[in-house]
């Protein structure tokens, strides 16, 4: 095929063309089989000399754009004379570095009305039905072929509804805006991109782009007209939901900046990757009383007016950050000591390291000046109670011994109110004792293999008469085995009397004490129980406290040397109880190894 027929009214098919790419020379083909290729040569026709020269330019730059590699756009290249048919080339092969095959489709000037029966009324594309956008596909005399369930969805008409029909979409202010971008796609343009308005099936109208393109037949024909159609009623909401987000992003970041700048809290972040500060709240410079750039220019300038001893642990915390607080003092020459409590929450990445830490600081001088004032009453107080506990304790006997002293003055009869006073004597004597061993509780015998049965059994005797004066029974079990116990007989003895004595109190209408013991597993375990008026739930946890007791009278002694004596041996004491129905003391001593002999 020659030159002259190339651009001739062609009513086949494709058209296939072999182009040499720097002199333009082709040769026509009759197919694209590569076995049927045959190479143009220097007497072939070249398509630069037939072809219309503003066409030419584009023609060049789409193959060689082509045949380099990128993206092979379609183009149209008309004839030299006008008269002729133009081309549309649709389709590239690269075969060589030289040549290429173009496949072409002969364009026809006039319009095709597309009957009834005709195959383009069967067209179907799964790219066009399911495609996102919403398409619609028209016959060149303007009436529906096709839409695709995009188009549906977006504008609410089925294709039942417009098919064979003219679109109900366009507004009737639009039409014939409409009418011109149809005959200009009839015309031979090969894109049209429009910025309008349409109609959705309710009459909204919303604002579009349009994109329209020509679609041939397998002849070559122009058939249709393809338009994809982008609402832009979603981008506006997007545009306006992103705009709002950002403003509630930005009015929320002014907000924070707003409290940071404006709090009594400081507040700083500290780059660990660039060992910097990255922000200071304004507050920072007087709770440290450093200058802000200060610290930006040195980050360790924070540090310099804090108590010498307080460094160190500031230094530990640094290099060893994690989420905590800690406690320091700032001295500032003439300004006095300053108390701060900073709390550090860390940010991290993905694999745990640690990439910045935050900081909030706080000035608690007020708080610990309070805390002291506190302590100091509380000591006061314990004083007073201490001396309270020591006066009623020591006077009682005092007072006897001062009356039978005046007794004796009296009578002249010293022999026989001699072992009254020395009893009362004895009494402040164990007294001073009891006081010492609060302040010095490891003195005395070491602690020795003992069988805490045995133990049981005296106080079981020693105290059977009190109880019954008191109409309480002693109910005593015990295993018929050994349990032996590492201690010190006499004080675990005057442990178990003292809270046997507290349950013959607590049942002041008589009642039944049960006195147990038995080997846990974990260590020897006796259990003093009683039927008493029992003890309030908020006050059991204060049990064993200084000068804190159930009784009126009492001052609390008792059991504190109770609990100084067991915590001693290394063991505890547990009370249960339940008021108006009574009280368990339970007291668990450390197991003893099974070489140990008693």
């Amino acid at each position: 095929m020659k030159n002259k027929e190339l651009f001739q009214a062609n009513k086949g098919g494709y058209l296939y063309m072999v182009l040499h790419i720097d002199s333009g020379h082709y040769c026509m083909v009759a197919s694209d089989e590569k076995e049927s290729l045959r190479f143009p040569s220097s007497l072939d026709d070249s398509v630069y000399d037939s072809a219309h020269f503003k066409d030419i330019p584009l023609f060049i730059e789409r193959v060689r754009n082509a045949h380099g590699g990128e993206e092979f756009v379609p183009f149209s290249v008309r004839g030299r004379d006008d008269s002729k048919c133009p081309m549309y080339v649709e389709n590239f092969e690269r075969i060589d570095e030289q040549h290429v095959l173009l496949r072409a489709i002969p364009i026809r000037k006039e319009p095709i009305e597309i009957g009834p029966d005709s195959p383009s009324t069967t067209w179907s594309s799964p790219f066009f039905e399911f495609m996102d956008e919403a398409a619609v596909l028209l016959r060149t005399n303007g009436e529906v072929m096709k839409i695709n369930l995009s188009f549906t969805k977006e504008y609410g008409w089925t294709e039942d509804d417009l098919v064979g029909g003219i679109l109900p979409y366009v507004p009737k202010d639009l039409q014939e805006e409409f009418e011109v971008t149809r005959n200009r796609l009839l015309a031979g343009e090969r894109k049209i991109v429009l910025e309008t308005v349409r109609l959705k099936k309710n009459g909204t109208r919303v604002p579009v782009s349009i994109r329209a393109y020509p679609v041939y037949d397998s002849e070559g024909h122009l058939a249709a007209a393809a338009a994809m159609i982008v609402s832009k009623e979603s981008a506006a909401n997007t545009q306006s939901l992103i705009q709002l987000q950002e403003r509630i992003i930005k009015d929320r970041d002014q907000l924070i900046v707003d409290i940071m700048e404006n709090t009594d809290l400081g507040v700083g972040q500290y780059d660990f990757i660039h060992h910097r500060f990255v922000y200071l709240s304004p507050a920072i410079k007087s709770l440290f009383e450093v200058e802000l750039n200060e610290i930006y220019a040195d980050c360790m300038a924070f540090q310099k007016h804090i108590h010498p001893d307080d460094k160190g642990n500031m230094v530990e915390a640094l290099c060893n950050p994690g989420s905590g607080e800690m406690e320091y003092r700032i001295m500032v020459p003439g300004k006095g000591l300053k108390w701060l409590r900073t709390k550090s929450v860390p940010i991290c990445n993905s694999e745990g390291r640690i990439l910045r830490l935050i900081g909030f600081t706080q000035d608690i001088t007020k708080q610990k000046f309070s805390e002291e004032v506190n302590l100091k009453w509380e000591k006061l107080g314990m004083v007073g109670h201490l001396a309270a506990g020591i006066a009623h304790e020591v006077r009682n006997p005092l007072t006897s011994v001062k009356g039978f002293m005046q007794l004796m003055d009296e009578t002249d009869s010293a022999g026989t109110y001699i072992d009254i006073v020395m009893d009362q004597l004895d009494r402040i004597e164990q007294i001073v004792d009891e006081l010492l061993m609060l302040a010095e509780p490891h003195q005395g015998d070491e602690m020795r293999a003992a069988d805490l049965k045995r133990v049981l059994l005296e106080v079981s005797r020693v105290l059977r008469a009190e109880a019954r004066m008191h109409n309480c029974e002693i109910r005593f079990r015990v295993p018929d085995t050994e349990l032996p116990a590492i201690c010190k007989m006499d004080e675990i003895k005057h442990v178990i009397i003292n809270l046997v004595k507290n349950s013959i109190e607590a049942m002041p209408d008589g009642g039944t004490i049960h006195l147990a013991a038995w080997n846990s597993g974990e260590g020897p375990v006796v259990e003093v129980s009683d039927e008493g008026i029992g003890i309030p739930e908020e006050r059991l946890p204060r049990l064993g406290e200084p000068f804190y007791s159930n009784k009126e009278k009492g001052t609390g002694m008792g059991l504190m040397k109770s609990f100084k004596i067991i915590e001693r041996h290394g063991g505890t004491i547990e009370f249960e109880s339940e008021e108006g129905k009574g009280t368990t003391a339970r007291i668990r001593l450390p197991r003893v190894k099974e070489s140990t002999p008693l």
